[in-house]
C-alpha cells in the first residue's frame, strides 16, 4: 500500500480497460470459491472472471486470455508473494466471528455494513492493524506461540497454553510436531501418575 497511490482498480490488458470488483467481501467470496468442490477448474475461472470484471460482459476474451487475467490479478493485485506475513496462523472463514468483532471493537466499524465498500487492500491493512488486546490478534498470538521446554516451574503455564491451541487450533492444519510432543508428555506423565497411584 501506498499512500501517493490509488488502488489498483482499473488496469489494461490487451488494449482494454478492465474495471475490477476488490470490495474485500467479493475477494473472500474468491477465496471460498477455490475451495468449493461443486465446479470444474475450467467453471470456477469464468466464474472468478464475473466475480472480479466489473465489465466482464462487454469484452471479448478467448478462455486462454481469461485465464491469462485472472492468473495477473491474483499475483499482482490480490495475493502478491511478499513473503512470510503470518497468515499461516489464522484462516479467514474459520476466524470470521473474531475478526468482525475485532473491527468492531478497535475501529467501530460494522464488517456487514462495509460489504461492497470496504477495498481489500484497505481491509488487510485495518486487520494487520488490529491491536493485541482484540480477539483476533489474541488468538493468533497462541497459534504462533511456542510451547515452552518443560521444567519443574512451568508445568501449569504449559498445560494452560497447550489447551489453548487444542481449543484454537485450525481445523485445516494438523498440530505441529512440537504440539504432538507436548500433548503426548503431558499424556505420559498423567499416565506415570496413576500408575505410582495404583501401586
Amino acid at each position: 500500500m501506498k499512500l501517493t497511490e490509488r488502488f489498483t482498480d482499473e488496469i489494461e490488458y490487451k488494449g482494454q480497460t478492465i474495471k475490477l470488483n476488490l470490495a474485500f467481501d467479493n475477494v473472500l467470496r474468491v477465496r471460498e470459491l477455490l475451495q468449493d468442490d461443486v465446479f470444474s477448474g475450467a467453471e470456477k475461472l469464468l466464474i472468478l472472471f464475473e466475480m472480479l470484471v466489473k465489465n466482464a460482459n462487454g469484452l471479448n476474451f478467448s478462455f486462454n486470455e481469461i485465464n491469462q487475467l485472472i492468473g495477473f490479478i491474483f499475483d499482482e493485485i490480490l495475493f502478491p508473494k511478499k513473503g512470510s506475513d503470518g497468515r499461516s496462523h489464522f484462516d479467514f472463514d474459520q476466524d470470521a466471528a473474531f475478526i468482525y468483532a475485532s473491527f468492531l471493537q478497535d475501529y467501530k466499524m460494522d464488517l456487514f455494513e462495509m460489504q461492497g465498500k470496504l477495498h481489500w487492500e484497505k481491509f488487510l491493512a485495518l486487520l494487520e492493524g488490529l491491536s493485541d488486546d482484540t480477539k483476533f490478534k489474541e488468538v493468533v498470538s497462541i497459534r504462533a506461540q511456542k510451547i515452552p521446554a518443560p521444567t519443574k516451574y512451568n508445568q501449569e503455564e504449559r498445560k494452560r497454553l497447550i489447551e489453548l491451541k487444542r481449543i484454537y487450533r485450525l481445523k485445516n492444519k494438523k498440530p505441529s510436531l512440537e504440539e504432538a510432543d507436548a500433548v503426548l508428555m503431558s499424556i505420559s506423565k498423567a499416565l506415570k501418575k496413576s500408575y505410582k497411584k495404583g501401586r
